[in-house]
């Protein structure tokens, strides 16, 4: 079976490779939770995530350092590989900065073009901005000799994953 891919899914694939993302792409909720607990037997999710079987924890102390973490993108962008994530609870914030691989679910239909598309989705919902973040790939930091060293300040690696299921 082929399958057949937008433009704009293959832009934002291959510009969040180009950043070090990982691309995985599910048909339902319920595979990206097998997905993510292939990877460990025990991840987190943020609150509000049909993931059964899949903690949600309520406090720092259990979110700190876990290997796996999964939350929610509001929207992803095509031209620069970059998820949007809009957490106004911070133990949802604590699971896509503290842990140390980062699944970020998307829906396919949530992919738009450019930034633009994105802090215009932004200006319309004001009270989203507050808590908005963009996400490219994994987190990375350089000092002033240029070393580069990725995971410090957030996770090492990161995994968009594409839900190709339709809102009901």
């Amino acid at each position: 079976m082929t399958i057949v891919r937008s433009p704009l899914v293959t832009e934002f694939e291959t510009t969040l490779e180009a950043a070090q993302g990982e691309i995985a792409r599910f048909d339902s909720w319920a595979a990206l939770a097998s997905f993510a607990c292939s990877l460990d037997l025990n991840p987190v999710a943020r609150s509000g995530l049909p993931l059964d079987d899949i903690e949600t924890p309520r406090s720092v102390e259990a979110i700190a350092d876990r290997p796996v973490g999964v939350t929610q993108a509001a929207l992803a962008v095509a031209e620069t590989g970059s998820l949007l994530l809009v957490e106004p609870d911070p133990l949802d914030r604590y699971v896509s900065l503290l842990t140390r691989h980062l699944i970020v679910a998307v829906r396919e239909e949530d992919i738009v073009p450019t930034l633009a598309d994105a802090f215009g989705w932004l200006a319309a919902q004001p009270r989203a901005a507050a808590y908005a973040t963009f996400v490219t790939g994994p987190s990375r930091t350089a000092d002033i000799e240029r070393s580069l060293t990725i995971g410090v300040q957030g996770p090492s690696r990161l995994t968009a994953a594409i839900l190709t299921e339709r809102r009901p």
